[in-house]
């Protein structure tokens, strides 16, 4: 089967020293008909010795750096000799995924990158949409990995999965619910249950992490800015420079800490959903805490669809959090004895008009409260942060 000038030969069954120069004759009729490069579908592939591997590799030198050259659908075992061989670092090789079924499957959550399923009493799939990339896909297993080594309570991340066509990632889960669930189903609980979801965040940002291979979550911000839609490229300039300002720091930040991502399993807290654990200024990840549950909560008697519950009782999550994590009644009197605590409200508005201006997925409404921080609040801010060398205590906004 070809596409253009490349074709896919179908590999099966064992490839070693009797089946291997078939093969070869393959790829070299294939190579000469088919000019721009060659795939091989490992689909129905059993085992591959160091005959087989010298195929490719012989494939490989002749397609050189202008012709394509691929492994796809490879099977756990091979890719176990790929890795141990080398072949893994020099081939454009893509895993095999096996198909998992979510009909019936309740959904625990759904963010920017996709949707969460139970699949069974002791797992979840987080679901990505077709439009996210693999290369992303296994950036988040690998943070998730890294963020369990580093002793961060987080579920352990298997294998990548497709549903369809989407992909995957199939996550530990024992007998869990997520917080939101757990304070849906009782409010009289609720600051028992937010004060427990401030000290294990206090946690996570005393976990340091410098020499670990984690990206820079002021870099993942600022990423953020070529995406927001309807400001000037003055105004872009300026949300460059407020992040220029922030603090450096070098401990753990999970990125979207709200109570959706985070399980409650006998007792104990644990992270999902780690597309953006870093490192950085902790209080990049309490405002961002402040936009899920300030910033973007809706007008009091009216109910709150990300967090399944009314717009009210996500504000008293949101003011007890702020009392458990700063000892403090509101954030103006956590900033009088901890400068830092004077950085998250400037830092949510940024985190405003970074998504609700980015995409179309905001009402108009959401649009307007996210130019006006931008306009009344943010430009303002960063042109006193200019004039008193980057204090955030001396400036008003």
């Amino acid at each position: 089967m070809s596409e253009r000038n490349i074709i896919t030969i179908p590999v099966t069954g064992r490839i070693d020293s009797y089946t291997s120069s078939g093969l070869q004759t393959k790829v070299d009729a294939a190579l000469a008909q088919h000019p721009d490069g060659i795939i091989f579908d490992f689909d129905s592939a059993a085992y591959i010795s160091s005959a087989g591997l010298r195929v490719l590799l012989n494939a490989k030198k002749t397609c050189g750096k202008t012709m394509t050259m691929k492994v796809i659908n490879v099977p756990l075992d091979i890719r176990n000799i790929f890795d141990m061989t080398g072949f893994s670092a020099i081939m454009d090789v893509e895993d095999k995924f096996r198909q998992v079924n979510v009909d019936g499957c309740p959904m625990i959550g759904a963010g920017a990158c996709g949707e969460c399923y139970r699949l069974d009493d002791e797992t979840i799939i987080k679901l990505y949409y077709d439009r996210i990339s693999d290369e992303t896909i296994a950036e988040e297993k690998r943070l998730a990995k890294l963020a369990f080594v580093l002793g961060i309570p987080t579920a352990i991340s298997y294998d990548i999965v497709k549903v369809g066509s989407r992909k995957g990632v199939i996550y530990e889960l024992i007998k869990a619910k997520t917080l939101s669930e757990i304070i849906r189903a009782d409010y009289s609980k609720l600051e028992e249950y937010t004060k427990q979801y401030a000290e294990f965040c206090r946690a996570i940002h005393s976990t340091v992490c410098t020499g670990q291979n984690l990206p820079d979550f002021r870099e993942v911000n600022r990423a953020d800015i070529a995406n927001i839609r309807g400001i000037t490229a003055e105004e872009a300039a300026a949300l460059n420079e407020f992040l220029d300002f922030v603090p450096d720091g070098n401990t753990c930040l999970h990125g979207d800490l709200n109570p959706n991502n985070i399980m409650l399993e006998n007792g104990s807290l644990c992270l999902i959903d780690m597309g953006e654990f870093s490192r950085g200024f902790a209080m990049f990840d309490v405002s961002r805490i402040m936009f899920s549950l300030h910033f973007a909560n809706g007008k009091s008697g009216t109910m709150n669809d990300f967090m399944k519950m009314p717009c009210d009782e996500v504000s008293r999550i949101w003011n007890s959090f702020v009392k458990y994590y700063f000892n403090a009644d509101t954030l103006e009197e956590a900033a009088r004895t901890n400068p830092a605590a004077a950085w998250v409200e400037p830092l949510g508005m940024w985190r405003c008009v970074a998504s609700m201006l980015k995409g179309t997925h905001w009402p108009e409404e959401r649009r307007q409260q996210a130019l006006g921080y931008l306009h009344e609040k943010l430009l303002p801010l960063v042109q006193q942060l200019k004039e008193n060398g980057g204090d955030i205590t001396k400036v008003q906004y």
